[in-house]
């Protein structure tokens, strides 16, 4: 298959981070952003920042909400393996529901402990959060459902996921539900194909995605995104041009690496530690999944 496929609606696909190479870091959902300072008078400047910009961005992404409401009903306690600034923590503990989330973002975790103090106080007696690697952690509990939202799990390599297949069994109680959702990896493969080989000393094609306003300043940010192959799967950048009045231009940089897979993989895996796939979706309405699919949701019981 060698055709451009068409290029995936970027506001419907918000994703974990991953910086560089090292995957163990990837459950992150906010990193720190390269933030480079463009103006005519000065060269540019690295600089870095915690990733606001991006949770900024990234909240007004609520149509998957509803889909893990419905699936972590009757399902306590629920661990989020990955839970950033709390995009999907807070909803599920707001419809009652009782939480963990475990994240590795120092950043991310002090501003969700920051919004339990303050405007969701009421919620904080139903979230625990936990600093932790998803692929490293040890938790004296038991839990009815494990999630990763946000696209997170395939930004792993197959290493990395055998790892955490053996955490989650770990804490995972039997008829538990585990469920992660992913970009869709026939989406990647057709990417990956027509993106290899492009001259690397070339620009990614550039593509703006939205604009919204900055939470401290006020000023515009433009967001683009831009895809390049990888090796092993696709690299997607987010950047973030904060636009100033006199013409100077802001940029923060967040990376993804999603890497190449498929459905019969990931499915492989799952049996191998006694998950059997219970449902496979391609959107979080609960339509089945297929080539035109934007996700590949699935949705796994432990059985052993």
């Amino acid at each position: 298959m060698n055709r451009r496929p068409p290029r995936p609606k970027r506001g419907a696909l918000p994703t974990a981070p991953h910086p560089g190479e090292n995957s163990r870091f990837a459950q992150s959902s906010i990193i720190s952003i390269q933030v480079i300072v463009k103006d005519s008078d000065k060269s540019e400047v690295e600089l870095e920042m915690t990733g606001n910009l991006v949770q900024q961005h990234h909240a007004k992404f609520k149509d998957d909400l509803p889909f893990w409401r419905s699936w972590t009903k009757g399902k306590d306690p629920i661990l989020e393996l990955g839970c950033g600034h709390g995009r999907v923590t807070i909803p599920l503990a707001k419809a009652g529901r009782r939480i963990v989330g475990l994240d590795m973002d120092w950043g991310s975790i002090q501003f969700l402990k920051s919004e339990l103090m303050g405007d969701y106080k009421d919620l904080s007696e139903r979230i625990d959060i936990i600093q932790a690697d998803m692929l490293h952690f040890q938790i004296d509990h038991v839990f009815g459902s494990v999630i990763i939202p946000c696209n997170t799990y395939s930004v792993l390599t197959a290493q990395d996921r055998q790892l955490l297949l053996g955490n989650v069994t770990a804490v995972l109680q039997k008829e538990g539900l585990f469920i992660v959702s992913v970009p869709n990896p026939l989406w990647i493969k057709v990417l990956h194909e027509s993106l290899w080989g492009n001259d690397i000393n070339s620009e990614p094609e550039t593509q703006v995605e939205t604009i919204f306003t900055h939470p401290e300043t006020g000023h515009p940010v433009q967001v683009s995104s831009r895809l390049a192959a990888t090796s092993d799967g696709i690299r997607w950048d987010w950047l973030y041009d904060q636009l100033f009045p006199d013409g100077r231009t802001e940029r923060s940089l967040q990376s993804t690496e999603h890497k190449l897979s498929s459905l019969e993989i990931y499915q492989q895996e799952f049996r191998k530690v006694g998950i059997k796939t219970s449902a496979v979706l391609g959107d979080f309405n609960g339509a089945g999944f297929g080539e035109d699919s934007p996700y590949l949701i699935l949705v796994g019981i432990k059985d052993l």
